[in-house]
Order: structure tokens, then sequence, then C-alpha cells
């Protein structure tokens, strides 16, 4: 045979694969054009998911530093209300101290005059009947209760000052 005749069918076999090979492709981009189309819808989907979840976790985040913001305020109030209290504390021992050395100053004017002695002596027995009439008020079964204070002591001038 000639060989040119050999040329022409290793031509027209190549040809032949060529069209075979050509119809192959389109048919396998057909096949995958509807898989494809559900990968995009697919992916579509997942972008949309992934959008509200960053939507969801910047609304958490947004949320957290309120929290956070408020639990600052708050924990600063809270300091204010405790240092406050030891400042109460402070001053109610301060206060208890002045009581203790005023009292212990009365008591030693008391035992050395005897002036002072009686007016210490009226101001107790003023202060037991205004608690005696405070008493009464509070029960109202005695609607005529009075006060009635002490006479005020006689005046007795000391000299040990």
């Amino acid at each position: 045979m000639d060989p040119i005749i050999w040329l022409y069918i290793a031509l027209g076999i190549l040809v032949l694969g060529l069209i075979i090979a050509g119809a192959g492709v389109v048919i396998m981009l057909k096949g995958i054009k509807e898989p494809m189309k559900e990968m995009k819808g697919s992916a579509d989907n997942l972008k949309g998911r992934v959008d509200k979840l960053m939507l969801e976790t910047t609304h958490l985040q947004h949320t957290t530093n309120e929290l956070k913001e408020d639990i600052q305020q708050k924990s600063e109030k809270v300091a204010v209300l405790v240092d406050g209290a030891k400042g109460t504390i402070n001053s109610v021992i301060d206060m208890n101290s002045v009581v203790r050395s005023i009292t212990s100053g009365i008591s030693q004017k008391v035992e050395n005059d005897p002036a002072h002695r009686s007016q210490v002596s009226q101001y107790s027995n003023n202060a037991a009947g205004l608690m005696k009439y405070l008493d009464s008020k509070k029960d109202q079964g005695q609607p005529t209760a009075t006060y009635n204070p002490e006479p005020d002591a006689p005046q007795q001038v000391s000299k040990n000052y």
C-alpha cells in the first residue's frame, strides 16, 4: 500500500479521535453543569450562613463589651461603697474614743465637784423622765402623759478650776 493512503487513514483516525474527544468533552461539560450549579448554590448558602454567623458574632462581641463596661461601673460603685463603709467604721471608732474621753472627763469633774454632781443627777433624772415620756407616747394607751423635768439644782460655784 501506498504511504499516502496510510497517511490518509492515520489522518482520518486522528480526526475521528478528535471528534470523539470533542464530543466527550461536550458531554462531560453538560454532565458537570448541573453538579456545578448545585455546588454554586451550596457555596452561596454557606456564604449566607457565614455572614449570619459573623453578624451574630459581632452582636455577641458588642453585648460582651456592654456587659464588661457595666460590670466595671458596678465594681467601681461597690469599691466606693466599701471605701465609704471603711470610712464609717473609722468614724465610729473615732467617735467612740471621743465619747469615752468626754465621759471620763465628765466623770472626773463629777467626782471632784459637788455642784457638778447635782447637775449630772438633775440631767440624768431629766433624761430618764424624757425616756419615760417618749415610751408613754409610743404606747398611745396613756394620752394624758406629760413631761415634767426635775427642778434646777442649786447653783454651787466650784473653785477647783
